[in-house]
């Protein structure tokens, strides 16, 4: 169920939208959306955990992002796709981050550009469906950078009134959880978390106050409702030095308060949730006129040696929408089915938002007492960055396996078990069963046996070259048989949606990128960012005198990061790290949800000596 706490009338309209969206999302007409319905107050939220809030140029930024049920205030996964970006202060994007929401948050991590300003920086996160209302509504929040090569002295703590609410947040060290308008009128002020009967109190436990240098740190943690109860949830923690956290405690889950009731709307309305996955859409328009291409099959192909198509269909407006899992930085073909269209131009509608709010970070500041501290926070960076190149490191990024679209062929056939022959022709001719090729009106066709009935289809198969469709069968049997790598048959006829293919043959080259052919201009093929691919904190292990003997300098500003850790029914969770070679203060951050709803928020510092 995804609602739980509204009406019963509103609950069923919801419910059936979501449903109807659900089985509609692959086909050419998705469900119009009126922002003025009633449907429409459905509302996601989304609230983003970062490592922690002062970073220097050129380090890492790891984040959690939670979605959260606007309506019921519980954990969601409707979005599966959440949008993260790093604005300057004219709303400008240094980064763009999409982040898979795999059970109701996710996590991933961004690099801070070497040549960007010192100041404050707004994270701003949303989903596909939080489009359709204003920006106001999107979750914003601050950190404050500093680039080691300015002189940081106009960051010192101007004189101000020392009994003020703008003094005693600068006191603390970040004046970075005041949102100004552009009438320098503050709009979000974020408040501490408060404890009350729907929170989580989350004890941690050390074996003891201080540790030396290269020292294996065992936390235990254990939450529990205000009841004493324990509870399971779902919990971020970050370890780092004191001098770049905010030591005045969370915020709220629900610290944003829009300037405008749920419902209102000042936004192009039309975006669905993305329920299964990324989606890509654009428009097939005609480059004589600009006209839409109406109701004509597309396709969607990422270029590589495993064949991942999709197929869909133009709409009236010439509109085509996929849905894709994929992770990372892939290269696609989007293009006709047919072979006839020609003449035509593909745009792809931009995923993140292009509309921005008028709110500004306030200045940042450091009170003299950081200062010293800070400069400790680049130095150690500055180490880092140089040995970070000669520290052995395991891949983080898990690459899943994907299969071919069309499943297990009938038969694969690679070339390098046969003799060497001249051209892919020849590899048809002579190898290749069930395939042969048909020269008609002075061009030569492909055509496939039926497996079941051993006679030729009627219709052409699907021929791809490296995951792409193809239909200039010349080009592809003109192709160097030292360029083939193998060749996959399905000589059965294979259905898709409203498409039905006579059979599929799969020509795969050596380097899988599709350089073997040349393409006229017509054909859009670009490189596309997913979901950001996983990845994980590297964690330094010294676990070995020969690891804790090491002359590699460890000034790590971060120790700990751990986005994805669950407490059990018992309410515990441990946790393992090691201390770095610098003596200095650390504090140790824990944050999460129940799937209820609640809440929780600890603090606890420790020391290195």
């Amino acid at each position: 169920m995804i609602v739980n706490n509204i009406s019963g009338m509103r609950a069923r309209i919801l419910t059936l939208f979501l449903l109807i969206c659900s089985q509609n999302i692959f086909s050419q007409d998705l469900v119009s959306i009126n922002a003025n319905s009633d449907i429409t107050n459905y509302k996601d939220d989304v609230y983003v955990r970062t490592d922690r809030d002062i970073y220097i140029t050129g380090e890492q930024v790891w984040f959690k992002v939670y979605e959260m049920n606007g309506l019921s205030q519980t954990p969601s996964n409707l979005s599966k796709v959440i949008y993260v970006e790093l604005l300057d202060q004219n709303n400008f994007p240094l980064k763009q981050v999409k982040v898979k929401n795999d059970n109701k948050s996710g996590s991933s991590a961004f690099v801070l550009p070497e040549n960007m300003s010192s100041g404050n920086y707004i994270i701003r996160a949303y989903t596909s469906w939080m489009k359709n209302f204003t920006t106001d509504q999107f979750f914003y929040k601050t950190i404050s950078v500093i680039n080691p090569f300015e002189s940081i002295d106009h960051l010192r703590l101007p004189s101000i009134d020392k009994s003020s609410d703008s003094a005693r947040s600068i006191n603390d060290g970040l004046a970075q959880f005041l949102i100004l308008d552009d009438q320098a009128k503050p709009v979000y002020n974020l408040p501490v978390q408060n404890e009350s009967k729907n929170s989580i109190k989350y004890s941690i436990s050390l074996g003891k106050p201080y540790y030396s240098s290269r020292e294996m740190v065992k936390m235990e943690i254990l939450a529990t409702d205000m009841a004493g109860k324990p509870v399971e949830t779902d919990l971020s923690v970050s370890v780092a030095k004191s001098a770049v956290v905010n030591s005045s405690g969370s915020t709220s889950f629900y610290c944003f308060n829009s300037l405008k009731p749920a419902g209102s709307n000042n936004e192009k309305s039309g975006f669905i949730p993305e329920l299964e996955g990324q989606l890509i859409s654009g428009y097939l328009r005609s480059k004589l006129n600009d006209d839409p291409i109406r109701n004509e099959p597309v396709s969607l192909s990422f270029i590589g040696k495993t064949a991942r198509c999709q197929f869909s269909k133009t709409n009236d407006k010439g509109e085509f929408n996929f849905v894709t899992e994929e992770s990372g930085q892939n290269e696609i073909v989007i293009q006709p089915l047919s072979s006839d269209i020609t003449g035509y131009y593909i745009e792809l509608n931009q995923p993140f938002s292009n509309k921005f709010s008028k709110f500004k970070p306030v200045d940042f500041y450091l009170d003299s007492s950081r200062i010293d501290a800070i400069n400790k926070v680049i130095v150690g960076m500055q180490v880092n960055a140089i040995y970070e190149p000669f520290r052995q490191k395991t891949p983080d990024e898990y690459l899943p396996l994907v299969s071919d679209f069309f499943g297990k062929p009938e038969s694969t056939i690679k070339t390098a078990d046969y003799i060497e022959l001249t051209s892919l022709r020849e590899i048809v001719k002579e190898i290749i069963p069930n395939v042969y090729t048909l020269k008609q009106n002075g061009k030569y066709d492909f055509k496939l046996a039926n497996k079941f009935k051993g006679q030729p289809f009627e219709s052409k198969p699907l021929v791809l070259v490296d995951g792409v469709p193809v239909y200039d069968f010349e080009k592809v049997m003109g192709i160097s048989s030292k360029e083939i790598e193998r060749t996959d048959v399905v000589n059965t006829r294979y259905f898709s949606s409203d498409n039905v293919f006579d059979g599929v043959i799969s020509f795969v080259t050596k380097k899988g990128n599709l350089s073997v052919l040349d393409f006229d201009n017509a054909i859009f093929r670009q490189v596309y960012d997913g979901c950001q691919a996983h990845n994980d904190f590297y964690i330094t292990d010294y676990s070995t005198d020969a690891l804790i003997k090491s002359h590699m300098p460890d000034f790590r500003n971060t120790l700990y990061w751990k986005p994805d850790l669950h407490t059990d029914k018992n309410g515990k969770a441990e946790v393992t790290f090691f201390t770095s070679d610098e003596s200095s203060d650390f504090r140790i951050i824990v944050e999460g949800i129940s799937d209820d709803g609640k809440t929780g928020y600890s603090s606890f510092p420790f020391t290195i000596k």
